[in-house]
Protein backbone atom coordinates (compact mmCIF):
# COMPACT_ATOMS: atom_id res chain seq x y z
CA UNK A 1 0.00 0.00 0.00
CA UNK A 2 1.45 3.41 -0.89
CA UNK A 3 1.34 6.66 1.25
CA UNK A 4 -1.27 9.06 -0.07
CA UNK A 5 -0.51 12.93 -0.39
CA UNK A 6 -3.23 15.33 1.92
CA UNK A 7 -3.61 18.84 0.66
CA UNK A 8 -5.87 20.64 3.49
CA UNK A 9 -7.83 23.57 2.32
CA UNK A 10 -8.32 27.21 3.94
CA UNK A 11 -11.64 26.08 4.94
CA UNK A 12 -10.35 22.81 6.32
CA UNK A 13 -7.72 24.51 8.34
CA UNK A 14 -10.05 26.81 10.11
CA UNK A 15 -12.26 23.88 10.87
CA UNK A 16 -9.22 22.27 12.50
CA UNK A 17 -8.49 25.41 14.55
CA UNK A 18 -12.06 25.28 15.66
CA UNK A 19 -12.31 21.69 16.87
CA UNK A 20 -8.61 22.81 18.49
CA UNK A 21 -10.04 25.67 20.33
CA UNK A 22 -12.35 23.46 22.38
CA UNK A 23 -9.41 21.33 24.10
CA UNK A 24 -8.20 22.36 27.41
CA UNK A 25 -5.23 24.35 27.48
CA UNK A 26 -2.75 21.49 27.69
CA UNK A 27 -4.02 18.17 26.70
CA UNK A 28 -2.15 14.90 25.81
CA UNK A 29 -1.95 14.15 22.12
CA UNK A 30 -2.96 10.49 23.36
CA UNK A 31 -6.28 11.78 24.46
CA UNK A 32 -7.26 12.70 20.52
CA UNK A 33 -4.16 10.86 18.44
CA UNK A 34 -5.54 11.15 14.85
CA UNK A 35 -6.40 14.98 15.19
CA UNK A 36 -3.33 15.44 17.02
CA UNK A 37 -1.24 13.38 14.65
CA UNK A 38 -2.59 16.01 11.50
CA UNK A 39 -1.85 18.94 13.68
CA UNK A 40 1.84 18.09 14.82
CA UNK A 41 2.61 16.85 11.04
CA UNK A 42 1.14 20.43 9.60
CA UNK A 43 3.15 22.21 12.20
CA UNK A 44 6.59 20.08 11.13
CA UNK A 45 5.49 20.57 7.47
CA UNK A 46 5.50 24.09 7.54
CA UNK A 47 8.87 24.67 9.53
CA UNK A 48 10.49 22.46 7.03
CA UNK A 49 12.75 24.72 4.62
CA UNK A 50 12.19 27.77 6.76
CA UNK A 51 14.13 29.51 8.88
CA UNK A 52 12.21 27.96 11.84
CA UNK A 53 13.53 24.60 10.60
CA UNK A 54 15.66 22.98 13.43
CA UNK A 55 15.48 19.17 11.65
CA UNK A 56 17.88 20.90 8.78
CA UNK A 57 20.37 21.28 11.35
CA UNK A 58 21.06 18.04 11.74
CA UNK A 59 21.08 16.93 7.99
CA UNK A 60 23.46 15.81 6.30
CA UNK A 61 24.29 13.68 2.85
CA UNK A 62 25.11 10.60 3.34
CA UNK A 63 27.35 9.68 0.54
CA UNK A 64 29.38 12.99 0.56
CA UNK A 65 29.04 14.01 4.44
CA UNK A 66 28.18 17.75 2.84
CA UNK A 67 25.86 19.75 4.99
CA UNK A 68 21.88 19.32 3.30
CA UNK A 69 20.98 22.65 2.53
CA UNK A 70 17.78 23.33 4.04
CA UNK A 71 16.42 25.47 0.87
CA UNK A 72 16.95 22.23 -0.87
CA UNK A 73 13.97 20.22 1.27
CA UNK A 74 10.74 19.37 0.53
CA UNK A 75 8.05 17.99 2.83
CA UNK A 76 4.02 16.99 2.63
CA UNK A 77 1.31 15.93 4.56
CA UNK A 78 0.68 12.07 4.21
CA UNK A 79 -1.62 9.11 5.32
CA UNK A 80 -0.84 5.20 5.61
CA UNK A 81 -1.85 2.40 7.16
CA UNK A 82 -4.75 4.83 9.23
CA UNK A 83 -1.59 7.00 9.70
CA UNK A 84 -1.20 10.72 9.18
CA UNK A 85 2.25 11.92 9.12
CA UNK A 86 4.69 14.05 7.49
CA UNK A 87 7.67 13.10 4.47
CA UNK A 88 10.63 14.84 4.27
CA UNK A 89 13.15 14.89 1.25
CA UNK A 90 15.44 16.36 -0.53
CA UNK A 91 15.70 17.43 -4.16
CA UNK A 92 19.37 16.83 -4.32
CA UNK A 93 20.89 14.08 -1.65
CA UNK A 94 19.34 10.61 -2.43
CA UNK A 95 21.04 9.42 1.02
CA UNK A 96 20.15 11.65 4.11
CA UNK A 97 21.74 11.24 7.46
CA UNK A 98 20.39 12.81 10.32
CA UNK A 99 22.77 13.24 12.88
CA UNK A 100 20.61 13.07 16.08
CA UNK A 101 21.19 10.70 18.43
CA UNK A 102 17.51 8.88 18.40
CA UNK A 103 16.09 10.03 15.51
CA UNK A 104 15.92 7.24 13.02
CA UNK A 105 14.12 5.21 16.23
CA UNK A 106 11.71 7.63 15.03
CA UNK A 107 11.13 7.30 11.35
CA UNK A 108 8.69 4.67 9.92
CA UNK A 109 11.51 2.14 8.69
CA UNK A 110 9.45 1.15 5.75
CA UNK A 111 9.05 4.61 4.10
CA UNK A 112 12.32 6.21 5.12
CA UNK A 113 14.94 3.67 4.39
CA UNK A 114 15.50 1.84 1.08
CA UNK A 115 16.77 -1.29 0.08
CA UNK A 116 20.26 -0.39 0.62
CA UNK A 117 19.23 0.62 4.04
CA UNK A 118 19.84 4.23 3.04
CA UNK A 119 17.47 6.61 4.43
CA UNK A 120 15.97 8.53 1.01
CA UNK A 121 13.17 10.18 2.74
CA UNK A 122 12.35 10.69 6.47
CA UNK A 123 8.42 10.18 7.26
CA UNK A 124 7.24 10.59 10.48
CA UNK A 125 3.87 9.71 12.24
CA UNK A 126 3.59 11.65 16.00
CA UNK A 127 1.11 8.98 16.29
CA UNK A 128 3.34 6.56 16.97
CA UNK A 129 6.25 8.76 18.09
CA UNK A 130 3.70 10.00 20.98
CA UNK A 131 3.50 6.35 22.05
CA UNK A 132 7.69 5.70 21.67
CA UNK A 133 7.69 8.70 24.33
CA UNK A 134 5.87 7.14 26.44
CA UNK A 135 8.28 4.12 26.65
CA UNK A 136 10.82 6.41 27.54
CA UNK A 137 8.44 7.90 30.49
CA UNK A 138 6.70 11.21 28.49
CA UNK A 139 3.71 12.30 27.80
CA UNK A 140 3.61 14.36 24.60
CA UNK A 141 1.25 17.00 25.13
CA UNK A 142 -0.49 20.16 23.34
CA UNK A 143 -0.47 23.50 24.64
CA UNK A 144 -2.72 25.58 23.52
CA UNK A 145 -1.34 28.91 23.47
CA UNK A 146 1.48 27.96 21.74
CA UNK A 147 -0.22 26.01 19.09
CA UNK A 148 -2.43 29.36 18.46
CA UNK A 149 0.76 30.81 18.63
CA UNK A 150 2.47 28.55 15.86
CA UNK A 151 -0.03 26.56 13.70
CA UNK A 152 -2.80 28.46 13.38
CA UNK A 153 -1.86 31.86 12.56
CA UNK A 154 1.09 32.77 14.49
CA UNK A 155 3.55 31.33 12.23
CA UNK A 156 5.55 33.44 10.53
CA UNK A 157 8.36 31.42 8.31
CA UNK A 158 10.33 34.77 7.84
CA UNK A 159 10.62 35.98 11.35
CA UNK A 160 14.05 35.17 13.58
CA UNK A 161 14.03 32.60 16.61
CA UNK A 162 14.11 35.32 19.14
CA UNK A 163 11.63 37.54 17.57
CA UNK A 164 9.00 33.97 18.19
CA UNK A 165 10.45 33.84 21.64
CA UNK A 166 9.73 37.00 22.49
CA UNK A 167 5.62 36.14 22.51
CA UNK A 168 7.01 33.43 25.13
CA UNK A 169 8.82 36.31 27.22
CA UNK A 170 5.94 38.62 27.20
CA UNK A 171 3.40 35.65 28.29
CA UNK A 172 5.27 34.27 31.66
CA UNK A 173 5.94 31.17 30.00
CA UNK A 174 8.62 29.59 32.07
CA UNK A 175 5.98 29.02 34.95
CA UNK A 176 3.79 27.25 32.49
CA UNK A 177 7.26 24.91 30.87
CA UNK A 178 8.59 24.50 34.41
CA UNK A 179 5.08 22.80 35.23
CA UNK A 180 5.09 20.83 32.17
CA UNK A 181 8.59 19.47 33.39
CA UNK A 182 7.13 18.89 36.78
CA UNK A 183 4.78 16.38 35.51
CA UNK A 184 6.59 14.95 32.92
CA UNK A 185 5.01 16.25 29.63
CA UNK A 186 6.70 17.54 26.41
CA UNK A 187 4.78 19.70 23.80
CA UNK A 188 5.25 18.35 20.59
CA UNK A 189 4.63 21.14 17.93
CA UNK A 190 7.44 21.51 15.71
CA UNK A 191 10.74 20.18 14.38
CA UNK A 192 12.47 21.92 17.83
CA UNK A 193 10.35 19.57 19.45
CA UNK A 194 11.06 16.66 17.39
CA UNK A 195 15.60 16.93 17.06
CA UNK A 196 15.90 18.62 20.48
CA UNK A 197 13.51 17.36 22.87
CA UNK A 198 12.06 13.89 21.55
CA UNK A 199 14.85 12.23 20.05
CA UNK A 200 17.18 10.35 22.24
CA UNK A 201 14.89 10.78 25.13
CA UNK A 202 15.98 9.08 28.02
CA UNK A 203 13.55 7.08 30.53
CA UNK A 204 16.36 7.25 33.49
CA UNK A 205 17.00 10.87 33.09
CA UNK A 206 13.29 12.05 33.93
CA UNK A 207 13.60 11.89 38.19
CA UNK A 208 16.21 14.64 38.12
CA UNK A 209 13.88 16.49 35.04
CA UNK A 210 11.02 16.37 37.21
CA UNK A 211 12.75 17.49 40.16
CA UNK A 212 14.41 20.46 38.78
CA UNK A 213 10.65 21.47 37.49
CA UNK A 214 9.11 21.31 40.39
CA UNK A 215 11.76 23.45 42.01
CA UNK A 216 11.79 26.16 39.58
CA UNK A 217 8.06 26.00 39.14
CA UNK A 218 7.94 26.93 43.12
CA UNK A 219 10.63 29.81 42.38
CA UNK A 220 8.38 31.08 39.70
CA UNK A 221 5.06 31.12 41.52
CA UNK A 222 6.89 32.71 44.87
CA UNK A 223 8.05 35.56 42.52
CA UNK A 224 4.92 36.53 41.41
CA UNK A 225 2.50 35.55 43.72
CA UNK A 226 0.21 38.80 43.90
CA UNK A 227 0.77 40.18 40.66
CA UNK A 228 -2.03 39.55 38.21
CA UNK A 229 0.28 41.05 34.88
CA UNK A 230 3.74 41.30 34.85
CA UNK A 231 5.71 43.49 33.26
CA UNK A 232 8.41 42.98 30.68
CA UNK A 233 11.30 45.00 33.03
CA UNK A 234 10.41 41.94 35.67
CA UNK A 235 9.95 38.91 33.08
CA UNK A 236 13.82 39.39 31.44
CA UNK A 237 14.94 37.03 33.95
CA UNK A 238 11.95 34.42 34.39
CA UNK A 239 12.84 34.32 30.47
CA UNK A 240 16.41 33.10 30.35
CA UNK A 241 15.85 30.38 33.39
CA UNK A 242 12.77 29.42 31.27
CA UNK A 243 14.94 28.93 27.65
CA UNK A 244 18.08 26.98 29.92
CA UNK A 245 15.21 24.66 31.62
CA UNK A 246 13.97 24.46 27.38
CA UNK A 247 18.13 23.43 27.12
CA UNK A 248 18.35 21.26 29.85
CA UNK A 249 15.53 18.97 29.37
CA UNK A 250 16.84 18.47 25.65
CA UNK A 251 18.99 14.64 25.57
CA UNK A 252 21.91 16.38 24.39
CA UNK A 253 22.27 18.76 27.38
CA UNK A 254 21.30 16.81 30.13
CA UNK A 255 24.44 17.07 32.00
CA UNK A 256 25.65 20.27 30.63
CA UNK A 257 27.29 21.65 33.70
CA UNK A 258 27.28 25.18 32.24
CA UNK A 259 23.86 25.46 31.91
CA UNK A 260 23.32 24.21 35.32
CA UNK A 261 25.76 26.56 36.38
CA UNK A 262 23.68 29.74 35.35
CA UNK A 263 20.64 28.08 36.16
CA UNK A 264 21.15 28.37 39.64
CA UNK A 265 22.37 32.28 38.90
CA UNK A 266 19.34 32.75 37.91
CA UNK A 267 17.17 30.94 40.48
CA UNK A 268 19.23 32.51 43.03
CA UNK A 269 18.49 36.32 41.68
CA UNK A 270 14.78 35.44 41.39
CA UNK A 271 14.30 33.81 44.74
CA UNK A 272 16.67 36.73 46.36
CA UNK A 273 14.61 39.31 44.08
CA UNK A 274 17.39 41.28 42.71
CA UNK A 275 14.40 42.72 40.27
CA UNK A 276 11.45 43.34 42.11
CA UNK A 277 8.24 41.31 40.44
CA UNK A 278 6.89 44.46 42.11
CA UNK A 279 8.43 47.21 39.86
CA UNK A 280 6.60 48.78 37.34
CA UNK A 281 9.67 50.45 35.00
CA UNK A 282 9.04 50.43 31.27
CA UNK A 283 11.36 48.39 29.30
CA UNK A 284 12.03 50.65 26.28
CA UNK A 285 14.97 48.11 24.64
CA UNK A 286 15.58 44.35 25.45
CA UNK A 287 19.23 43.98 27.91
CA UNK A 288 21.56 42.47 24.73
CA UNK A 289 23.87 41.10 28.11
CA UNK A 290 20.98 38.69 28.32
CA UNK A 291 22.37 36.84 25.26
CA UNK A 292 25.62 36.73 26.76
CA UNK A 293 24.39 35.29 29.65
CA UNK A 294 22.22 32.65 27.90
CA UNK A 295 25.50 31.89 24.87
CA UNK A 296 27.73 31.84 28.34
CA UNK A 297 25.35 28.75 30.03
CA UNK A 298 25.94 27.65 26.46
CA UNK A 299 29.31 27.55 26.26
CA UNK A 300 29.44 23.72 27.77
CA UNK A 301 32.73 25.37 29.52
CA UNK A 302 31.93 24.84 33.05
CA UNK A 303 34.77 27.04 34.76
CA UNK A 304 34.42 29.63 32.33
CA UNK A 305 30.47 29.83 33.41
CA UNK A 306 31.42 29.83 36.58
CA UNK A 307 34.25 32.38 36.34
CA UNK A 308 31.94 34.98 33.96
CA UNK A 309 28.38 34.30 35.44
CA UNK A 310 27.77 36.43 38.32
CA UNK A 311 29.59 39.48 36.28
CA UNK A 312 27.33 38.69 33.57
CA UNK A 313 24.09 38.83 35.29
CA UNK A 314 25.28 41.73 37.04
CA UNK A 315 25.49 43.31 33.71
CA UNK A 316 21.95 42.16 32.67
CA UNK A 317 20.61 43.96 36.03
CA UNK A 318 22.70 47.08 35.19
CA UNK A 319 21.35 47.38 31.57
CA UNK A 320 17.76 46.38 32.85
CA UNK A 321 17.95 49.91 34.33
CA UNK A 322 19.96 51.67 32.08
CA UNK A 323 16.87 50.73 29.42
CA UNK A 324 14.22 51.44 31.34
CA UNK A 325 11.83 54.55 32.60
CA UNK A 326 9.48 55.26 35.64
CA UNK A 327 6.37 53.91 35.26
CA UNK A 328 3.43 54.20 37.66
CA UNK A 329 0.89 51.60 37.34
CA UNK A 330 0.19 49.04 39.99
CA UNK A 331 0.43 45.31 38.95
CA UNK A 332 -0.65 43.54 42.42
CA UNK A 333 -4.17 42.43 42.13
Amino acid sequence: MEYQHIHLSDQERERLKDHFLKMPEVTPLSRDPKFFSLIVALGIHQEIGTIHDEFSTFLYDGSTGDKVDRSDLRSELISYQGYTGVRIWSVRSQHLDPRVRGLRTLLHPGLSFNDFKQIHQCVFFPEIITQIAALQGAELVSVRPWGLNTVFGGFDPNRSYYEGNMWEFVNADAIRYATLLENRQVAFWGTHDLVSHIAGMRLEEWPKIQARGKRMREIFERYFQGIERPTPYSLVLPYALGMLLDDLAQPMNYHSESRLSVVELLAKALETQVISPHATPYLLKYPPSIETLIQLARSNDPARAQREGESTLYQVIQELGRFSQASHRSISR
